[in-house]
């Protein structure tokens, strides 16, 4: 309707036949029974929001109570005129109707839905849409007390049960080639357990609805510069077309290159030289490695000679912001560092450490490919990382923000 007419309006209307062909289902009477249930069901269906419903017209969340759909008419069911209604009407809620019409949508990869067979599987096909999607790394985790609120379905105490619970539908998710792999483990603190799952190909991927048909074409002048770096420096020119497309847009790329070539040189003369210069450097843009405040980047000495010259401009603003906020980042990434390694060095005995950064660097080789190719003291590196990140969580650590609220001003 939006492609025909620009805009969806109410009633919306379709014909059972239409979608029992779309769900894959027999014309039979049952079936068409079920769509009249399902009007009904939809139409008492309500939604209390407290800031959850977005209204993407108006840019701003929603507290109110809401239905799914405002009035539906199944087909054979006496309309307003007193004719009998030849196909399903359907009016749309005024929420929904504003987020279809400004685009405010995610997909979903509907053949696999429709592949599946369990009931877990199915509620939790378009929850991991949309965690993996905002996670923009293809990776997510959920507490399992989280998990069993959202579906519904009981809470068991033994991680046995627990596998037994959900590995059925999580097995059916990987078979469907939506998950990579799953895992269940306990959280830090030891009152919970977290499950872990990796998206694979059939998972609709931030970088997938960004890929046209022509993916070269997607790309800047200022991407391809960096697409020409990775390429100097040995990257496969393949590989780095995606890293970038999976890259988060405010990503400084070229800042991390720059680093990454002071850093192989600092190494070059030292027992911990970097033998694979290309696999580093993925690793680098991959898990987006905070790049020093103290490091000089071209583009942040244009920024502060630019600042220089005009010191009420604009741009020059906006460099001293910059400059700011990095060192704001180094300082808050110490802070972490400082309170999760006093945690582990209070909380965590060195066997257990070793055994929780061995499965750390397992997870690291499992959830990327290109892990494989990594230095061992980079994926050292990356798993303290990971585990740094885990604890933060657990521990309920200040967010950046509100770590930058209660110190004193920088300058």
């Amino acid at each position: 309707m939006r492609g025909q007419d620009g805009k969806i309006r109410n009633p919306v209307q379709f014909s059972s036949g239409e979608m029992l062909s779309i769900l894959g289902m027999t014309q039979g009477g049952k079936n068409y029974q079920e769509i009249s249930v399902w009007l009904r069901r939809m139409t008492f269906t309500g939604i209390e929001s407290e800031g959850v419903v977005f209204l993407a017209g108006k840019k701003k969340y929603a507290r109110d109570m809401f239905h799914v759909f405002h009035r539906a008419v199944a087909m054979g069911e006496v309309l307003e005129d007193g004719t009998l209604a030849q196909e399903n009407y359907v009016w749309l809620s005024d929420w929904q109707l504003d987020n279809l019409n400004n685009r405010h949508t995610l997909p979903v990869n509907y053949d696999v839905y429709r592949r599946l067979q369990l009931h877990i599987g199915k509620a939790l096909l378009p929850l991991l849409q949309m965690w993996l999607y905002a996670s923009r790394e293809q990776y997510c985790e959920k507490r399992y007390t989280q998990l069993c609120s959202l579906l519904g379905i009981q809470q068991y105490q033994a991680v046995s049960r627990i596998r037994q619970q959900l590995a059925p539908s999580l097995n059916e998710l990987r078979q469907q080639e939506f998950l990579s792999n799953w895992e269940i483990g306990e959280t830090a603190d030891g009152t919970d357990f977290k499950l872990r799952m990796w998206a694979r190909e059939a998972f609709v991927s931030s970088a997938d609805l960004r890929r046209p048909a022509q993916p070269k074409a997607l790309l800047l002048p200022d991407q391809n510069n960096i697409v020409k770096a990775l390429v100097d420096r040995g990257v496969r020119e393949d590989k780095a077309r995606n890293l970038l497309l999976n890259m988060p847009e405010d990503q400084l790329a070229m800042d991390q290159i720059e680093w990454a070539d002071t850093e192989i040189a600092r190494k070059s003369l030292t027992a911990g030289a970097i033998q694979n210069i290309p696999g580093f450097l993925i690793y680098i843009l991959q898990s987006n490695h905070p790049v020093p405040a103290s490091f000089m980047s071209t583009r942040r000495r244009h920024l502060q000679e630019a600042a220089a010259e005009q010191t009420e401009n604009e741009q020059a603003q906006a460099a001293r912001k910059e400059v700011e906020r990095y060192a704001w980042m180094e300082r808050y990434d110490q802070f972490l560092a400082e309170n999760t390694d006093a945690y582990i060095a209070s909380n965590i005995p060195e066997p257990l450490l070793k055994r929780r950064l061995a499965a750390m660097r397992k997870q690291v080789l499992q959830m990327n490919t290109m892990a494989k190719g990594w230095p061992a003291q980079v994926i050292d590196e990356y798993s303290l990382r990971m585990l740094r990140q885990e604890l933060a969580m657990d521990l309920d650590l200040p967010s950046f923000d509100d770590f930058c609220q209660s110190q004193t001003p920088l300058f």
